[in-house]
């Protein structure tokens, strides 16, 4: 019984160091983002609107390792990132995002400010399983 405690707790451990933690803060004016302990910096500034944290996409999603595609038909421009055979895909201005595994509903749509996609840092961020607090 008490092997499986111990087991338990360092399995728990185990995931728990493995997960990338992206946190986001308004102190002031100034919306702050760390990730594993860093405060990470950005060209444009992460805004919250309407109860959301919008952070800018290229930034989050290399820090996490992907790849990020911008895309630009004209009608629809969609900002893709990929890592393996995960992938999101942000339509700027709809309300929606899709992933390897699901369409996703948003709160707020992904926007572009100065040149930079901004989106909703918890729904894309979970969408490649990484723990937002």
């Amino acid at each position: 019984m008490k092997m499986k405690k111990i087991l338990g707790i360092i399995l728990s451990v185990i995931m728990l160091c493995s997960t990338v933690t992206a946190f986001a803060q308004a102190s002031s004016d100034k919306v702050t983002v760390t990730m594993d302990g860093q405060e990470m910096e950005f060209d444009v500034q992460p805004v919250i609107e309407n109860g959301r944290t919008l952070v800018p996409m290229r930034a989050i999603f290399e820090a996490l390792g992907c790849a990020v595609t911008y895309y630009d038909n004209g009608e629809f421009p969609v900002v893709m990132a990929s890592r393996g055979d995960n992938f999101v895909m942000v339509f700027i201005g709809q309300d929606f995002l899709i992933t390897d595994k699901d369409e996703i509903t948003l709160d707020v749509p992904a926007k572009i400010v100065n040149d930079r996609t901004l989106v909703p840092l918890r729904a894309v961020s979970e969408a490649f399983d990484t723990k937002v607090e």
